[in-house]
């Protein structure tokens, strides 16, 4: 009966986590992609198109760009299997997920705390948390979700090994492996093993102590080396004083918005210098050294303060190294508080019952708390219904917000609503002065027919930043419209000489290539362009057209049906891929091909015409 009841108890929490989660996220279902990563990793990815030994190898194999994350992409491949592109499977995925890791952080909890009340409170909270609606509604955030399915079922079967169960031990340890593969940034979970074991089972410090980390460690340090060949460009562009600056003022700012989850954003930038002279960051530091001397000293009495505290900071460390991106500074992300959380819902359910803390918890607050954070998730969720209304309300809270507001600007120019576009531009000034506000006014003029202007902008923005290909490839790029063809070529070649993997400007100096006849160097660039980006559209068709002057049928035919899965109802490229599939022989495939095009069009002459000639 006692085993029965259990079941039932566990069966109703579960069905409750997954209601609430429901309610809080459920939104997010009739969301499309988001404007943000999405097209990267999932419906611009040809490597995400199904279950395959190519695809498969893909994976594998490369970077998204910055990161290995070969298991988060074959989730995607299966919700491909399932829906094709359809968001909405993505989406449910990213539901159930969620659940399940707040089912996992629920039993973890109980596991630390040894109370059953609290643990099951600690999931519902964490599973409505206004914080986590990043990783649940983003689909880009499933490395999230799924590092940290992982990495909980590791932790959880690791303590169950030291408690005595034979094979849980060897399934903690392929589990972690299976974290990693979705994200590594899960690496610290060695540290935190090693902190449980001395904090909360109090184990004696022997050779099997240290013996039974070896396998973690042993991982971590394959993983490390891994990230590290990613993340290069990104690590060298921070000092080590700026990383320790930057650490201070993302963590107080993350324990602020664990007890007031409002005023959440997708961008959380910092302009200006980043230095011990300003108070944004010596007080911040100050702080954090304070209450960390104050949570050691009093180790003694209060272990669980110290052992959430330091799984908090632990948990959160990678994210200390990941703050520069292409010179744009974030001093926090919202979804990297997903894994620490754990440590702050852990102090706060651990804290004595008169303490006032604890009674954030109590049980006349307990509904509360959980209806406020349904109420902001269900918000927060709201915000990411389009382009617009995700990037205008991060623009709202964070005004100097230079990457919200260049976003703000694209959509309003394909909106075709150039004169706000600049409004929001010319307020951007008021902020400090920018190269991307300069590329973005330039990019406005030029689309406006203005080129004169647009080139005075993009010589600004080249000028406030000789490193920066972007202002490079955009002149090169007007050049090309005025019909200085030697110009763009110069260009486009010093934009690549400063990134190499600057796939725009390697497919049009492969055009210049092309239109030069100098067809060895336009290979050469549309080679690198599709080893640095697979998925180019603008390459892949190029390649394809070159291969056409070569009259290798095969070879073409492939290229360009790697650009047909990315533009599937594209109609001249079917019709160009029909006529290859004539030459190389395959009347059949080309027939198809046709009737597609005719399924679409159907008064499309030339598609009338040649299968009737068929």
């Amino acid at each position: 009966m006692r085993d029965i009841r259990q079941k039932r108890i566990v069966i109703g929490y579960a069905l409750l986590v997954c209601a609430l989660i429901a309610i809080a996220y459920g939104r997010s279902l009739w969301q499309g992609f988001a404007p943000v990563d999405d097209d990267i990793l999932i419906y611009n990815n040809l490597a995400v198109r199904g279950v395959t030994f190519d695809h498969l190898k893909t994976i594998f194999t490369t970077f998204d760009p910055e990161l290995y994350i070969p298991l988060t992409l074959l989730s995607f491949q299966i919700d491909y299997l399932i829906g094709g592109l359809d968001p909405f499977v993505y989406h449910l995925t990213n539901l159930f997920l969620h659940a399940a890791n707040a089912l996992l952080v629920a039993w973890l909890l109980i596991l630390f705390t040894h109370k059953r009340c609290a643990g099951l409170m600690g999931g519902l909270v964490f599973a409505v948390h206004p914080l986590n609606t990043e990783a649940v509604v983003w689909l880009a955030g499933r490395k999230d979700l799924l590092s940290v399915f992982f990495c909980l079922l590791s932790f959880i079967l690791y303590i169950h090994a030291r408690r005595g169960s034979r094979f849980s031990y060897g399934g903690s340890i392929i589990a972690f492996a299976l974290s990693l593969l979705a994200k590594v940034s899960t690496i610290t979970l060695p540290a935190l093993l090693i902190l449980y074991d001395i904090l909360i089972e109090r184990r004696k410090i022997d050779r099997k102590f240290f013996l039974d980390k070896v396998p973690y460690a042993f991982l971590s340090g394959i993983f490390m080396v891994i990230a590290r060949a990613g993340k290069e460009r990104v690590l060298a562009a921070n000092t080590f004083l700026e990383t320790v600056l930057m650490a201070g003022k993302s963590t107080l700012f993350y324990l602020e918005k664990f007890f007031l989850p409002w005023n959440l954003s997708i961008f959380y930038e910092h302009t200006g210098p980043i230095s011990i002279a300003s108070a944004e960051f010596l007080v911040p530091l100050t702080l954090l050294t304070l209450l960390l001397l104050l949570t050691l000293r009093g180790a003694r009495r209060t272990h669980a303060l110290v052992f959430g505290s330091l799984f908090f900071l632990i948990a959160l460390a990678p994210t200390f190294l990941n703050f520069n991106k292409a010179g744009i500074v974030y001093f926090a992300v919202d979804r990297y508080m997903y894994l620490p959380m754990v440590g702050l819902l852990y102090v706060t359910l651990s804290l004595p019952k008169g303490d006032v803390v604890h009674a954030w918890f109590g049980k006349l607050t307990k509904s509360c708390v959980l209806i406020l954070c349904m109420i902001l998730s269900i918000l927060q969720t709201r915000i990411w219904d389009s382009p617009y209304s995700l990037f205008s309300h991060s623009l709202a809270l964070y005004p100097n917000s230079i990457t919200a507001r260049t976003a703000v600007v694209q959509v309003l120019k394909e909106q075709g609503k150039t004169e706000e576009a600049f409004n929001v531009l010319r307020d951007g000034l008021a902020y400090g002065d920018h190269l991307q506000l300069h590329l973005s006014a330039g990019t406005l003029y030029a689309s406006n027919g203005q080129l004169s202007e647009a080139r005075e902008q993009f010589a600004i923005a080249a000028g406030m930043d000789g490193k920066n290909p972007e202002p490079i490839f955009s002149l090169g790029s007007l050049d090309e419209q005025a019909g200085d063809f030697k110009s763009a070529q110069a260009n486009y070649e010093r934009a690549v000489a400063l990134d190499t993997s600057y796939v725009s400007a390697r497919v049009r100096l492969a055009g210049l290539y092309k239109k030069n006849g100098k067809f060895t160097e336009a290979k050469l660039q549309l080679t690198e362009a599709v080893t640095w980006n697979p998925n180019s559209f603008e390459a892949l068709l190029m390649m394809g057209q070159l291969l056409e002057e070569e009259k290798k049928w095969e070879e073409a035919i492939t290229f360009l049906g790697q650009a047909e899965q990315l533009r599937p109802n594209d109609i001249p490229l079917l019709l160009v891929l029909a006529r290859y599939q004539l030459h190389a022989g395959n009347t059949d495939a080309a027939k198809q091909l046709l009737q597609r095009v005719l399924k679409m069009d159907q008064g499309n002459t030339e598609a009338i015409s040649t299968l009737k000639s068929l």
